[in-house]
């Protein structure tokens, strides 16, 4: 008997046991919730200064640093939201991705500060009179949004509450920061004109400038200090001229215009340039196949477009004196003609018997009988 209430007793024992295993495995209707973050809403103005809206878009943030400690990559380029927790925060934006560029590649991408972009070189047969050339590719147009802001304490959720387990907390909840951003371009361009004497004896021209940036800082707008030669190989010409009616004196222009980094840091204002800096070098081949080469020292010559980059002094303002990173990507001008240039300061082609066509764009046989002129200034 005493057997059996013990039996009975281990059985009512073990049941109970059960029955608080399963009632331990039962999840709450409600749990705490806190998030302990702000939303940050970012609104994105591509086309006010940069023009273009792009397919995509990079987000990079430091917080509290100068470390990127994340970066997203969206399609949705008008708005970004995101959550964040307090601190402060540095803020870059730019269309594509690092990996989408063809024209540069990226380096310091870990590091706010120093993130920058340089141009990949350029595959170009070169000849006699360009051999020592470093050609780089025309930069693809970037643009770049740069911020810093600050999430306090006070910004962020810090309500405890119970919500159902199986419901998203709505963001609406949750304090939110809006922030303005406009894209800035990051790349211009370079007109080039140069008045040519001698025109019709011209079939081709080919050439290169020298001692342009090859690169930029992401997030200061700076150009990079270190240069390189964008080539010159697409050029139009107007219409032959003859001044004086000399039918001896034939004259056109030339022109191009590339896409750069602009001018390097530190060679901004005419100021901190020599005629050196920058060096122009044409080669034409003529309508019987010679060759003639021409060099101009032209780094005094460089223009922005825009006049009236100025500085405050004591007695108003002087033009020319002061660069901000804001112009660092205005438009540049190169014009080799009167009235800074003499008719023995242009390029002068001498007389030549056609081979061909005598077109502008006529195929000429084999190049020889090389001349080199350099052109002081």
């Amino acid at each position: 008997m005493t057997m059996r209430v013990m039996g009975h007793t281990r059985t009512v024992l073990a049941a109970l046991l059960v029955m608080l295993a399963l009632a331990s495995c039962t999840r709450y209707e409600l749990e705490l919730y806190y998030t302990g973050k702000a939303k940050v809403h970012i609104d994105v103005d591509w086309e006010t200064r940069f023009g273009e809206r792009p397919t995509g878009m990079t987000v990079m943030l430091a917080k509290d640093g100068d470390a990127i400690t994340y970066t997203d990559i969206t399609n949705d380029v008008d708005g970004y939201d995101i959550d964040l927790e307090p601190g402060n925060y540095k803020l870059l934006i730019f269309n594509r991705t690092l990996g989408e560029f063809g024209s540069m590649r990226f380096d310091e991408t870990k590091s706010f500060n120093n993130i920058y972009a340089f141009a990949e070189g350029l595959e170009h047969i070169r000849s006699f009179w360009d051999e020592n050339a470093d050609y780089r590719r025309e930069p693809e147009n970037i643009g770049c949004a740069v911020d810093t802001f600050t999430i306090l304490p006070e910004m962020v959720d810090d309500q405890f509450r119970f919500v159902n387990w199986k419901e998203k907390v709505e963001k609406e909840e949750l304090h939110t920061v809006n922030i303005q951003e406009v894209v800035d371009p990051m790349t211009t361009e370079m007109y080039i004109r140069v008045r040519v004497i001698g025109a019709k004896y011209m079939a081709s021209v080919v050439g290169n400038i020298s001692g342009m940036a090859d690169g930029f800082l992401l997030t200061q707008a700076w150009r990079r200090p270190q240069t390189n030669y964008h080539l010159l190989d697409n050029w139009s010409r107007s219409a032959i001229t003859y001044e004086d009616d000399d039918s001896l004196k034939s004259v056109a222009y030339i022109s191009t215009t590339i896409r750069t980094f602009g001018l390097p840091r530190g060679r901004e204002l005419d100021e901190q340039r020599d005629s050196t800096s920058n060096i122009l070098s044409l080669c034409f081949t003529l309508i019987d196949g010679k060759q003639h080469v021409f060099h101009y020292p032209v780094g005094k010559m460089i223009k922005y477009r825009r006049a009236d980059i100025e500085t405050p002094t004591a007695y108003g303002t002087r033009a020319g004196s002061y660069f901000s990173k804001t112009d660092v990507t205005l438009e540049l001008d190169l014009i080799v003609d009167a009235p800074f240039y003499e008719d023995e300061e242009v390029p002068n082609l001498p007389y030549a018997q056609p081979s061909g066509s005598g077109s502008f764009d006529a195929e000429v046989e084999p190049w020889g009988d090389d001349e080199i002129i350099d052109v002081p200034m």
